[in-house]
């Protein structure tokens, strides 16, 4: 299979891999390879739930690395990777959206308990950005909602 990748035949080297039960391989080289729909279509059909989500989840960086970040955000959330999602709105400075996507999902019971660092950083620069605008009330309800960090 390497030596038909080698060779300018990736599509064959990848069904070959995939014969011989290395689909995770496969979807390796195709992302490598810049054949995106080709992976994530082997991914969806091919991976387990973890594997398809990695796959997926290269993808939406590259989307965001490619300036395409509104489609990796829409993707994200799509996938309901909700902390991921809310991680590009924030490196984006599109906090004002961030917000309120982390509080419907904490409040739809959908935030994921691996994103507490994000959900915090989300919470302190949304209180940030509402001391800017002198709404201080408001914003020490969100420094509370960020936890520790909301505490500095």
């Amino acid at each position: 299979a390497t030596n038909l990748i080698a060779n300018d035949h990736l599509l064959e080297g990848c069904q070959l891999l995939c014969l011989i039960k290395k689909a995770v391989d496969a979807c390796r080289y195709m992302q490598n390879f810049h054949h995106y729909n080709e992976a994530i279509w082997l991914a969806k059909v091919a991976l387990s739930k973890e594997e398809y989500s990695e796959v997926m989840k290269y993808y939406i960086d590259l989307l965001v690395n490619n300036g395409s970040r509104h489609l990796g955000i829409l993707l994200a959330i799509s996938l309901h990777y909700f902390d991921k999602a809310a991680e590009i709105l924030l490196a984006t400075k599109l906090v004002t959206i961030a917000a309120p996507l982390v509080e419907s999902c904490i409040e739809a019971g959908k935030w994921p308990e691996t994103g507490t660092e994000i959900k915090d950083r989300v919470f302190v620069e949304y209180a940030k950005y509402l001391v800017s605008l002198n709404n201080v009330d408001v914003a020490l309800k969100y420094c509370e909602m960020g936890g520790e960090a909301g505490v500095d």
